[in-house]
């Protein structure tokens, strides 16, 4: 999902756009930073990143790349213009067709770093195989691509879409209790282990001071900026912001809900900043 949208039972629609947009991947976690006023040391850039190239990918070195990564050749395709992403630029490969292989790779370093198959998406709700089968699964499709998984920490969640269900597994390296944008993402089908998706994510990051706002007082301001009366606390996950618009800073990242009188569920994320208190909200839905 983008920076701007939240959803509490996303449509399959907005696959696509969770995956266009980079984002600060929340884990839910219980943050206990050891003594007040420590330094938490971060590093100064994210480990095992592919070497950028001395000159920048073109738009054939784009395809080829992705053509690489499926072993296969692609259709009739449309190329992006260089955008911007935290990580570098990046351009989007997006083949035609119902079964088409929508991809993006890193200019720089010439790698794949996102892939959505659209005909592999699943279209059912059978679950027939385990989480530790899913987690073997995605694994190997990680090994078979040379993409290293070291030193991070792995969540496997069954997602239910309602008339379809999904693994969603996330590697991420935390450090101190931070939440670093070093992370690895991919989708999976439960009915035959099938990855249709997945994301690699390095940030460089540099030496952060250790948050000024604790836990509580940042879910205090997160909940005065959503305007939320009665919320429910999903989550609040010390972490270093990725995205465009506080890339680099030491943020709380609070996740709320709340269930309107309607019956519908408004939710939130909102970001404080743990330095200064200040707060945007990241997504909402």
């Amino acid at each position: 999902m983008n920076e701007n949208e939240f959803s509490t039972s996303e449509a399959r629609p907005s696959r696509r756009g969770r995956l266009v947009g980079i984002v600060a991947m929340v884990a839910v976690l219980a943050i206990a930073l050891g003594v007040a006023g420590a330094y938490v040391q971060l590093r100064q850039a994210a480990p095992a990143a592919p070497h950028a190239s001395a000159t920048p990918i073109t738009r054939d070195g784009a395809v080829t790349a992705v053509e690489s990564f499926l072993g296969r050749k692609l259709g009739t395709v449309d190329v992006s213009e260089p955008q911007a992403w935290p990580g570098g630029r990046e351009v989007e490969v997006r083949e035609t067709g119902s079964d088409r292989a929508d991809a993006w790779v890193d200019v720089n370093t010439g790698t794949v770093i996102r892939l959505m198959l659209a005909g592999a998406i699943p279209e059912t709700t059978t679950v027939a195989i385990s989480s530790d089968q899913t987690r073997a699964a995605a694994e190997a499709f990680f090994k078979a691509h040379d993409i290293s998984l070291d030193g991070l920490t792995a969540t496997v969640k069954l997602v239910d879409h309602g008339t379809s269900k999904e693994y969603e597994i996330e590697w991420d390296r935390i450090e101190n209790g931070v939440l670093l944008p070093d992370s690895r993402l991919v989708e999976v089908d439960p009915s035959n282990g099938v990855v249709f998706s997945f994301m690699d994510r390095r940030v460089a990051t540099g030496p952060v001071p250790s948050p000024k706002i604790a836990r509580d007082e940042a879910i205090r301001l997160a909940t005065a900026a959503s305007g939320l009366s009665n919320p429910k606390i999903e989550g609040a996950q010390l972490l270093v912001d990725s995205s465009p618009v506080w890339s680099g800073r030491l943020v709380w990242s609070v996740q709320l809900s709340e269930v309107m009188p309607e019956g519908w569920v408004s939710a939130f994320w909102v970001e404080v900043d743990a330095l200064t208190g200040e707060t945007i909200i990241a997504g909402q839905g």
